[in-house]
């Protein structure tokens, strides 16, 4: 496999040490250093939506030598790496770089997001509590909240650059805990405007790139259905489900993310 590439697209406040080694080369997206504006966005942006991460997606791809040069393409992404990764692929006619010959989805939905997305409270693998996150985003996008928690999680309000893979607890609190500390506070303003209103359900059968969707029991904001439909809407999809897993699933269940690359490479 030394001719083929895999691109990594990590979850909102994640990097690339989220995910296993491929034993092959990568080329890596991280928007969490990215800052949009004094707040975080701003109106022209706003209009673009998930279309602003394309465009920096393109920008990499477009300018990474590997990426172009190689035989296979394969494109693993997590949580809002999914997010992105499907509206890239929706719209990718005439764009010799958004070529790909496989697509790993892990822990995420076609939308709409905050729709699709419900806070597990408790439960097992066969049933559990769940309550939706809409009526929370006012507050939880509100400027002031998000610096706030920002000074609270990160060690003298500065942001660091998190090894994911030396996390002692992988659960999706740990995980999600130090994603905060991972993240500048106006890049996470910026990620959740972006989802507002993302929904590519209609576009799915533009894919027809070979997919693998996997998918935790316990994941904590997207239930199994929400993967169920995913899988089911995209032309070539199959549906992994990971028991034990929860959306932390590239760190707890790497090799799951690993054998869905070789298949899809096979």
């Amino acid at each position: 496999m030394t001719d083929d590439v895999v691109l990594l697209l990590p979850g909102m406040t994640l990097n690339a040490s989220v995910f296993p080694d491929f034993g092959m080369r990568a080329v890596t997206m991280d928007f969490t250093k990215l800052v949009v504006g004094p707040a975080g966005w701003s109106a022209e942006l706003a209009s673009k939506r998930m279309g602003f991460y394309v465009e920096r997606l393109r920008e990499r791809l477009r300018n990474h030598p590997i990426w172009s040069a190689a035989a296979r393409r394969v494109a693993v992404a997590h949580s809002f790496g999914g997010f992105l990764a499907l509206a890239w692929q929706a719209n990718r006619p005439g764009d010799p770089l958004a070529r790909i010959d496989g697509l790993v989805l892990v822990a995420t939905s076609a939308g709409p997001m905050y729709d699709a997305a419900r806070l597990r409270l408790f439960g097992g693998e066969r049933w559990a509590v769940r309550v939706p996150i809409r009526p929370l985003m006012g507050l939880w996008n509100h400027g002031g909240l998000t610096r706030v928690i920002a000074r609270l999680t990160a060690p003298n309000g500065r942001v660091t650059d998190v090894d994911f893979r030396r996390l002692g607890v992988r659960s999706d609190l740990a995980m999600g805990l130090a994603g905060w500390r991972n993240t500048d506070w106006r890049a996470r303003r910026s990620y959740r405007f972006a989802m507002e209103g993302f929904d590519v359900r209609d576009r799915l059968p533009a894919i027809t790139v070979p997919t693998i969707v996997l998918h935790g029991p316990r994941d904590s904001f997207f239930p199994l259905k929400v993967a169920r439909d995913l899988a089911h809407r995209l032309p070539r999809g199959e549906l992994r489900v990971v028991p034990g897993a929860a959306h932390a699933l590239p760190l707890t269940h790497g090799e799951a993310v690993v054998q869905a690359v070789r298949d899809l490479l096979r």
